[in-house]
This record gives structure tokens, sequence and C-alpha cells, in this order.
């Protein structure tokens, strides 16, 4: 199944190319070398260049690579520094510029992961240091295609389908968003955990923007549809649904976001209040072991306390979510994260992307009682004595052009197994855009 969505982003862009056969090659090398190369959205993008002969005629085509040296520099694990990084080619069909209605568009967004990364260093931590590396890779892949298909109908409504990956998604929010390639590296800032929503999500997303408000209705496949399975066989372990609005305000003159949502699953899970039966109970008695349904809450808010007068999309300001669930049988009871951040920081510097924040996220007290009365009826085992887990991190990225950038990074986390040592983290990063 992978093969095959990666040959489908090949033909796409195949077809792309050929599309525009009959286009000058001699005007694209004619234009290129008139246009600054720090000027450059992306490296081998430029006026009259090849990308914007692909978008006038209804492809955008983006490839990233970002790289990563990071290391342990307090912990319990490897203090080895790790070297790795991930590509990403990301296209986008405006099919009514290619002959189909208006409104109809396709986006695919191919992954590749290579080399190494800290997110398994044997330093207790639940929440991976570095969110780009960690998947596709903790779903058993270096490598993933996700495909969408949307219909916008007119400004106001749209309804997407497919295979997303979420921290795209993610990525999108004004203050905090990068999913792991622009802003914070820990999951627990750049894409935020709920337990209810997968990496890899199967399924619909109707967005309808009112006056006051953009009004989110999500139906998905509770499963990672990084397994074909999902795919196969869509809702056969249950249905999730996800309905939240998000209110745009303004405060002095400032924007804000503020965002509600709420969820519910049918899908079942292990009971946690059963873990200490798990040492007597047969095989055979699923039924007393597992639970069906599960709900989250959660609520955040992005607002603006500064930006630059000539660009109200460029400034800094505050963040933060709080966030509650059943705790049964989702593993997260509860998560708070807030902090500070944005662009700008410096006069001058108006690209450059900074933050500040802090994290914590609270384990199911099922979860944290039942490990603990089975690691107290066996030779005693460190890793069945869990605490709620927490974090700071700060970066500042620059950029030294549009389409290159740097980024450096530090973390400290508490990790959620008692007998671990706190975790100071550092890293690099850095990224071009073609």
């Amino acid at each position: 199944m992978q093969h095959k969505l990666e040959w489908v982003t090949a033909l796409i862009v195949i077809v792309c190319a050929t599309s525009l056969q009959d286009t000058s090659a001699q005007n694209f090398e004619d234009a290129a070398p008139s246009y600054s190369y720090c000027l450059r959205p992306s490296l081998l993008d430029w006026p009259g260049g090849l990308k914007q002969a692909f978008r006038e005629r209804g492809i955008k085509v983006d490839a990233w690579l970002t790289e990563f040296y990071q290391g342990v520099l307090i912990g319990d694990g490897d203090k080895t520094w790790q070297y790795g990084g991930k590509g990403d080619l990301i296209v986008n069909l405006d099919m009514s510029k290619l002959g189909l209605w208006r409104g109809l568009s396709v986006n695919v967004h191919q992954e590749w992961i290579f080399g190494d990364d800290t997110n398994d260093l044997g330093n207790g931590e639940l929440l991976p240091l570095n969110t780009a590396l960690a998947f596709p890779r903790l779903g058993g892949s270096d490598r993933e295609t996700s495909i969408i298909l949307s219909q916008a109908i007119g400004d106001r409504y749209s309804l997407a389908l497919g295979k997303f990956y979420m921290f795209d998604v993610a990525a999108k929010k004004p203050l905090i968003g990068g999913g792991g390639l622009d802003t914070f590296m820990n999951i627990g800032l750049a894409a935020p955990v709920s337990g209810v929503t997968p990496p890899y999500l199967f399924g619909a997303i109707g967005k309808v923007k009112a006056d006051y408000a953009t009004f989110t209705l999500m139906v998905y496949d509770p499963r990672n549809a990084q397994t074909r399975e999902v795919i196969r066989s869509p809702f056969a372990e249950g249905k999730t649904t996800s309905l939240s609005a998000t209110f745009p305000t303004k405060i002095n003159d400032q924007k804000g976001f503020y965002t509600a949502r709420g969820v519910y699953s049918s899908k079942k899970g292990l009971n946690l209040s059963t873990i200490p039966s798990l040492l007597d109970l047969p095989a055979a008695s699923e039924f007393i072991l597992t639970r069906k349904g599960y709900w989250y809450l959660s609520t955040s808010v992005q607002q603006y306390l500064y930006h630059y007068p000539d660009n109200p999309d460029i400034g800094w300001g505050l963040f933060a979510e709080g966030a509650i669930s059943d705790g049964n049988p989702n593993p997260l009871k509860w998560h708070f994260l807030a902090g500070v951040g944005g662009q700008g920081l410096f006069p001058g510097r108006q690209q450059d992307r900074w933050g500040i924040g802090y994290f914590k996220y609270g384990l199911s007290n099922q979860l944290i009682k039942g490990l603990a009365r089975i690691g107290s009826s066996m030779p005693f085992n460190p890793e069945f004595f869990i605490r709620d887990e927490q974090g700071v991190e700060l970066f500042y990225n620059m950029h030294l052009a549009p389409w290159l950038r740097i980024t450096g990074d530090l973390q400290w986390v508490r990790p959620h197994e008692v007998s671990r040592k706190r975790i100071s983290v550092a890293a690099l990063r850095w990224q071009i855009r073609f």
C-alpha cells in the first residue's frame, strides 16, 4: 500500500511536469540570475520560473529538507548526539485550473525520514523530544503518504475527505504552529497530544465559516491510518466525532483566536481500572478488560500582544491550552500548556520565529495506581512507577533567507518514569525549502 501511494505521488509530479512542456526552458534560465537568491520564497522559485508556471496552471509544489543534530546533555540514557532528517514533498492541485469544477483540489504529502533521533534513548520520557522525526517512524515506517480530496463551496463551506497528516493541521496555528519543523520540537508543545486523535487520520473534515466563528466537524476512524486495515475496513472498531469552534477576536486592536473542542469516540479500549487483574485473568476475559467509549474536552487561546504596524499577521503574543478527558480508557487524564512566542522579536528580523513554553501532561490515576500495584507484587521494576510528565522548551528560528532557516532549541523535561533523572536536551535544526 505504501509503495503504491509513493508511485501515485511520483505520477502526479510527472504529469505536472509534462503539462508544462510547451513552456520555454530558456525563459526559466534567463529569469533565474536576475532575481536575488536572498529574495526567493524558495530556492527554486523566481519570477518566470518553473514553480511560478506550475502555480499559474493550478499546480503548487513544495519540497523541504529539514535536518537535526540533537543530543541529551543530562539524563539516564544514551548521550551520543544524533543526526537525522526529514524530507517533505507537498503537491496541491487546483482542479478548476486543470479543467474540472471550481473549488475542487487534491493535496498529496509524501514524507521520508532518515538517520537517527533522540526519541528512544532510554531517558524514560513519554512524549517524543523530536516531533518531526517521531512520525511516521513510531508507526513502524520511515515513509508515509497522505492524500486529501477537498471541495470548497464559496468562501464559507468546505469538505475534505481522505488520509490526513494531523501535524499539517497543527502547523497552521499562528503563534505556536510548526508541527516540529519550524517552532517547538517536543510534541507536548508542537502538536499537543489528546489521546483521541491519531497522527494519521482517515475520515472527513467539514468547515463552516460564520461571521463570528469557524466551526469544524471531524468524523474519523479512531485508529492510526498508517495501518492498511484502516483503509481497507474503515470504522471497523468504532467512530470518533469531533466538533470545535474558533472565535476570532480583537483586544486593543490585537488579534486573538479562542477555540473550544469536544470529542467522543465509540472505540473500545483497555479498562484501566482492571490493570491489577491482568496478572490473574485468562486471555479469554477480554470483555472484562475492555471499556467502550471515551470523551475529551479542550479549550485554547492564541492572543497577539504586539504586531508590526505594516503587517497585522507578523507579531508575537500568548498561547495556552487546557484539556481534560475521562481518563479511562484514555491514558491521558488532562494536560496544560502555556507560553509566549511568534515572529519578529527584534526590529529588522520580522520573519524570525521564537518561543518559550511550558507543558504538563497528567496521566490517568487508574493507570498510575494500577501499574504501581503490579510493580509492588513483582521484583522491583522502575517502569511500573509513573507520574505526570512536564517540561519547558525554548527556541529561536532564524531566517537567513526565506528558503533557508536555522534553529537553536533547548528542552528541560521531567520524565514520567519516577526513577528517572530530569532531562536536558539541546538541538540544532536547519531547513532548506526548494
